[in-house]
């Protein structure tokens, strides 16, 4: 018989259609709860004292914290729903605010194409790493996203890719002419070595002829940020900050670019909408009597 964590659990995977990402991280919160709270009842009051100790005793961030806050409401939730609880134990549990913080971003300049490095014709590692480059930066998916991407998902005539984003959502995202370009260079990189790009192929493989990993793509994104100067976090993630930021500064829709990254909430993408110094300095260009 399911334990009540298992069949929550399973709920989250099956119905709700959580990330296996998701299962695991809430099945990691749970089993630290259940071996705090012991033989005792789940109440608002013994989270709140276990809430206390992540936050004094372990000096867990205040974004940890929250994630654990999120799962025990969420737990509760089906609790109610499936008749074990008739309330919420952790509803009126607040959840801690997390301090503002300002989004990492590489400037367009940074960003410049004529910056980049260009890989020779045959290194195929190199074209890879640029090519993962641009289509995080022009079209702003995800990791995740990008590592399930197949050839049947690209359409180069139209410009668009076909993105599996969070809760097993479609959408559907432009793609730069660069991206294309540099597709068609590790694409012919891939032929070179007999791996074809049939529609059901991933587009990215290791030296195997596998999918590449998450990690891998990561890998090859630290390493490309690096060998051209950025010093902060070299990641997939601030090149889709890169990408939201730059579309803002150009007069972007906000309600545009909230689609284009997939996001459930426009509050998330309006985090995307700091000043620039490059948009403070043209607002004061235009707007002081001497500005120019």
């Amino acid at each position: 018989m399911l334990t009540t964590r298992d069949a929550f659990l399973q709920y989250l995977q099956v119905q709700r259609n959580c990330s296996p990402l998701t299962v695991s991280t809430y099945r990691r919160i749970l089993e630290e709860f259940e071996l705090f709270l012991g033989p005792r009842e789940f109440s608002p009051e013994l989270i709140r004292k276990w809430l206390w100790e992540l936050k004094t005793r372990r000096k867990l961030a205040v974004a940890t914290i929250s994630q654990a806050v999120a799962c025990l409401k969420s737990l509760g939730k089906f609790m109610v729903r499936t008749g074990m609880v008739p309330v919420n134990p952790a509803g009126m549990v607040a959840t801690p605010k997390r301090p503002q913080r300002l989004v990492e971003f590489l400037s367009q300049r940074e960003l410049d194409p004529s910056r980049l490095p260009t890989p020779e014709p045959n290194d195929e590692i190199g074209i890879r790493a640029r090519t993962l480059l641009e289509l995080f930066y022009g079209s702003g998916i995800r990791l995740a996203e990008c590592a399930t991407l197949h050839w049947g998902d690209l359409d180069e005539s139209a410009r668009l890719v076909r993105v599996l984003g969070k809760g097993s959502k479609t959408r559907i995202v432009p793609v730069t002419q660069s991206s294309l370009t540099w597709l068609t260079q590790y694409r012919e990189c891939l032929h070179q070595r007999g791996i074809f790009s049939l529609p059901g192929d991933a587009i990215f493989r290791n030296p195997k002829g596998g999918a590449l990993s998450a990690r891998s793509m990561e890998t090859d994104i630290h390493s490309l940020l690096r060998l051209i100067g950025w010093e902060g976090k070299a990641s997939p993630h601030v090149l889709r900050h890169s990408f939201a930021t730059h579309l803002l500064d150009q007069g972007a829709d906000l309600m545009a670019v909230k689609e284009m990254l997939g996001h459930s909430s426009l509050s998330t993408t309006q985090v995307y909408t700091h000043i620039t110094p490059e948009r403070l300095k043209e607002s004061y260009r235009k707007a002081h009597p001497r500005g120019d």
